[in-house]
């Protein structure tokens, strides 16, 4: 950005210096491409924390369903791994620290497996409860409408992942896209303010348009470039 500008602002001083065409002394000009220059740093501030703000949305979002399809002892017991594992790997001329980390690891890595172990036992009951009423339905038993219902709610406990899952990414869509469209209407008003002050000053200007990543979404946003003087 600062050395689009600088070229610009040579370029422009070069053909602006005893023109007739334009009306604005050389000090109206020097103020409004410092307006433009100061508009142009403050936006890409703006946008660089709100590229941060929404990477922090995404990642407190992942975790969350993480902890929904994982289950939340699963992911801690992951993320302690990870702690572990990096610890470790910074110990590595130190055997003491070594054998510390390699027990804490495996300690941890026993608990991640019977903790799945039980989660996947879970599931499996589950479905093999919903599989054993079935075949008491399809073997003709008379109360098949009350045996439906014990189906019905054991999918249930399976859907009601999903269910959290959803309400999770309803939230974290919802959050993120404010968070673009405050942005983008607080930048895109910064960029209209600018222009027009500079206008006045003899120098014309518009928005540059430039795409930028929040999180998985892209969005146009509005720095100021110099068309003419």
């Amino acid at each position: 950005m600062k050395k689009v500008f600088s070229v610009l602002f040579s370029m422009v001083l070069a053909f602006t210096i005893g023109s007739p065409v334009f009306a604005a002394k050389e000090n109206d000009i020097m103020e409004a491409l410092k307006l433009i220059e100061k508009t142009n740093k403050e936006i890409d501030e703006k946008i660089e924390k709100a590229v941060k703000k929404a990477d922090q949305l995404q990642e407190e979002y992942l975790y969350e369903v993480r902890k929904i399809e994982e289950g939340d002892t699963v992911v801690k017991l992951n993320k302690e791994i990870g702690k572990v594992q990096s610890d470790l790997s910074k110990a590595k001329n130190d055997a003491k620290k070594e054998e510390k980390y390699y027990e804490k690891l495996s300690k941890l890595e026993s608990k991640l497996a019977k903790e799945e172990a039980k989660i996947a036992n879970k599931m499996f009951e589950i479905r093999q409860e919903i599989d054993a009423i079935s075949g008491q339905i399809m073997s003709g038993e008379k109360d098949s409408k009350k045996l439906e219902g014990k189906i019905e709610k054991l999918k249930g406990k399976l859907d009601k992942k999903d269910e959290k899952s959803k309400e999770k990414t309803d939230k974290y869509t919802k959050e993120l896209e404010k968070l673009i469209e405050d942005i983008y209407n607080e930048t895109i008003k910064m960029s209209a303010d600018t222009i027009a002050k500079a206008s006045k000053k003899g120098v014309i200007a518009e928005c540059s348009w430039q795409l930028v990543r929040f999180a998985d979404r892209w969005e146009w946003i509005d720095p100021v470039r110099v068309v003419k003087m």
